[in-house]
């Protein structure tokens, strides 16, 4: 069935204002958290791809976060520090380095993951499960890979 322009349009804008609020509503409630351990959130989105995609090098998160290298550089060596992530050499090619999150990291982000979606849970209440569902595919379709796709110049600010 097709719509009137102007329906698709004002249903489009609204599709894009509620994404645009929720992603800004999950930072503020993500921010706290971060804050309370430590964590800037290019470290989070780091470790975070640490824990999800196992032992990678830093091109390969700063490509999977949607950023530069150099954007990632600095939230690695902070990982180092804290002593949530270790650095290696690849056996093939010393010159690449490897990063594998610690068991410390892989404690800390469950634990966050843990309050942050224990809160958000909390907010849904009431909400049809099967608006939930239509929601989580709606969601799981725009985090697809689109072509054309380029780094950006900074990871998400909290």
């Amino acid at each position: 069935m097709l719509h009137p322009p102007e329906t698709t349009a004002a249903r489009e804008q609204l599709l894009m204002e509620a994404l645009v609020s929720a992603s800004r509503t999950f930072r503020h409630r993500l921010w706290p958290e971060l804050e309370h351990e430590q964590l800037t959130s290019p470290m989070f989105w780091a470790l975070n791809q640490l824990v999800l995609e196992g032992p990678m090098s830093v091109g390969r998160i700063a490509g999977a976060c949607g950023v530069t290298s150099a954007n990632v550089s600095s939230a690695v060596d902070r990982l180092e520090s804290a002593g949530l992530a270790l650095r290696s050499s690849s056996a093939p090619d010393r010159r690449v380095v490897t990063l594998t999150v610690t068991r410390k990291g892989r404690a800390l982000h469950r634990a966050l993951w843990s309050r942050i979606v224990r809160d958000l849970v909390a907010s849904l209440d009431g909400v049809p499960a099967r608006d939930l569902e239509v929601a989580a595919r709606v969601l799981s379709r725009l985090a697809q890979p689109t072509a054309g796709f380029a780094p950006v110049a900074e990871v998400a600010a909290p």
